[in-house]
């Protein structure tokens, strides 16, 4: 008999108050990392706000999922996360 290991789906949303967040895509717990950018910095980034956002949400959840946390507080190796 074969296992699968279940899979955590993280998505990146933008909250109602401005900032960007990764979370995880079956729940709706608090997110686990949130980016804010000053309404300056917003600014003058335009809409490549979006890109830098996702290079420091995905820089941080893969920092995380590489130092063996266990995210959902179980005995199971965590799964490398997927990014949406």
């Amino acid at each position: 008999m074969s296992s699968v290991a279940s899979e955590m789906v993280l998505e990146i949303v933008e909250l109602e108050n401005g900032e960007l967040a990764i979370r995880n895509a079956d729940s709706d717990a608090e997110p686990m990392i949130k980016v804010n950018f000053s309404a300056e910095l917003k600014d003058k980034l335009s809409e490549h706000y979006l890109d830098v956002a996702r290079v420091m949400l995905t820089a941080g959840i893969q920092m995380v999922a590489e130092s063996g946390l266990d995210l959902d507080d179980n005995d199971e190796p965590e799964p490398e996360p997927t990014l949406h």
